[in-house]
């Protein structure tokens, strides 16, 4: 195993899965710990116990910069604290995961087969998640998050992998893949 992905939840793994080029997800493995606490410790324990490098994918749950760069600061501390020379990366998604889907107004109003207002986009930005739901209540195609990621094509990836928090996780893969070509 070339490193994990630690995430909280089950959409969480579905969506970084479907989102991350399949060339860097060779021998990487995506684990959904149950919660940002679980999250945590199931990192903490990859990391001394594989010895494997570990991004953790938390949501920020904030969307205050100055708050959300103190609560990364302190995770990755946490992390680094048992890491010795392991790498580790802490990406937290401003302020839930599901903000990802919110990326292009287009793209989400395709996928959802709804117009997508101005209004939902303004309250997708503090709450998206909660935003997600309202949308797939209103759809006559969804019961669910994870049937929408199943029906993204390869245009809507290519929009999705622009997201920071999957910018930053592709950036860590590649960083932690660079030595073993040596």
């Amino acid at each position: 195993m070339i490193a994990y992905i630690v995430c909280e939840g089950d959409f969480d793994t579905q969506l970084l899965k479907a989102v991350l080029p399949k060339d860097l997800l060779q021998k990487v493995e995506i684990v959904s710990a149950g919660g940002q606490y679980a999250a945590k410790s199931l990192a903490r324990s990859l990391i001394v116990r594989r010895q494997a490098p570990v991004a953790l994918v938390l949501d920020a749950d904030l969307i205050d910069p100055d708050l959300i760069q103190e609560r990364c600061t302190s995770i990755q501390e946490l992390l680094e604290s048992v890491s010795i020379n392991t790498p580790v990366k802490v990406i937290l998604a401003v302020p839930q995961i599901e903000s990802i889907l919110f990326q292009d107004r287009g793209l989400l109003c395709r996928l959802m087969g709804l117009e997508i207002t101005s209004d939902t986009v303004v309250n997708a930005r503090n709450q998206p998640k909660k935003a997600l739901e309202k949308l797939i209540s209103q759809s006559k195609s969804y019961q669910g998050q994870s049937q929408i990621i199943n029906q993204l094509v390869h245009e809507d990836l290519e929009i999705l992998r622009k997201d920071p928090v999957i910018q930053e996780l592709v950036q860590f893969l590649q960083s932690v893949r660079e030595p073993a070509k040596v």
